[in-house]
């Protein structure tokens, strides 16, 4: 599996969006069927995140399993910017640019034939909102995996202090405004660190960032703080739902304490309303991004790959 960086768009006067392409490498000079793209969303609640955090099992598996390019962008991040007018539009651009700019891209660069017309979208957490939105455009995705998106955003749940991040300390409001005079923010390190004796990784409570985005989550004030002007429905991917909705496949964690399960049963449900071709897909005793660190070798994989296929046997 063979990586390329490009900058799909600039921004605020020469910002780069960036995105990451990987794809077999050409063995021989044999003409080949254009193959098909798959755009892959991270999450980070909309402020934080990077191309370069995203599941290497997940990666190999599209490329060599599914026979997919993957684009992994990055986009920019709130609170400078809302939430529409930087990750939702940047997605946009990025889908654009994948379906007309990318092909020709790539056989020039690096002799790859791929098909802009065959593009499938994967997103998760607040990438899987951003997935649900292309589901909007002109032409859409060929098909949508959407990883415990956020969705149904006016519910009480996600402006109510969520239980999972009741212990994260209370910072000094000076030290959380410093996220506002970062500039533009497109990729952020994880915000999480290993430590010596501890089984899991914990937040990295030294950068601001970690501190504004687990402060907002713990007191239910995240969207509003990434929406800013309160119009919910213009965000809300649900809104955009349709009888001609591309085929769209649901993933969430049984155990979800984040991004609570009954949002993507209650979106799943409500586009097999439509007649929409949707799947849904629960991995028990699972929480929130449980696909980040899974290995191809964990039981629950075949879920993962089960939403890979499902792509596959539509594009």
């Amino acid at each position: 599996m063979i990586v390329t960086e490009y900058v799909y768009s600039t921004v605020n006067g020469g910002v780069p969006l960036k995105a990451d392409v990987y794809y077999k490498s050409v063995t021989n000079d044999a003409v080949r069927e254009a193959g098909p793209i798959v755009l892959v969303i991270y999450g980070g609640g909309f402020v934080g995140g990077s191309k370069a955090a995203v599941s290497k099992a997940r990666l190999e598996s599209l490329v060599h399993e599914f026979d997919f390019t993957v684009v992994v962008p990055d986009y920019r991040h709130c609170p400078t910017v809302s939430v529409f007018q930087g990750p939702i539009a940047d997605i946009h651009t990025c889908f654009s640019w994948t379906c007309k700019e990318l092909p020709a891209l790539l056989s020039r660069d690096v002799g790859v034939s791929v098909d802009g017309g065959r593009v499938a979208v994967i997103g998760s957490s607040a990438g899987g909102t951003l997935a649900l939105h292309l589901g909007s455009a002109t032409p859409p995705p060929k098909a949508i995996v959407s990883y415990f998106p956020a969705v149904y955003l006016k519910d009480p749940f996600w402006h109510s202090p969520m239980e999972v991040f009741s212990q994260v300390p209370r910072f000094p409001q000076a030290f959380l405004d410093k996220v506002n005079s970062e500039g533009i923010v497109t990729s952020t390190p994880s915000s999480f660190r290993r430590v010596p004796d501890s089984p899991k990784p914990v937040p990295d409570f030294s950068r601001p960032r970690t501190a504004y985005l687990l402060s907002n989550l713990r007191d239910g004030t995240l969207f509003r703080n990434v929406v800013q002007d309160g119009d919910y429905e213009r965000v809300d991917p649900v809104e955009l739902f349709s009888a001609k909705f591309p085929p769209t496949c649901f993933v969430h964690g049984s155990e979800d304490k984040m991004c609570h399960p009954i949002f993507s049963k209650t979106a799943y449900e409500s586009l097999r309303s439509l007649g929409v071709d949707t799947e849904l897909l629960i991995a028990d005793g699972e929480g929130h991004d449980f696909e980040s660190s899974m290995s191809k070798d964990h039981p629950h994989f075949s879920i993962i790959r089960n939403s890979h296929r499902f792509i596959a046997e539509r594009v």
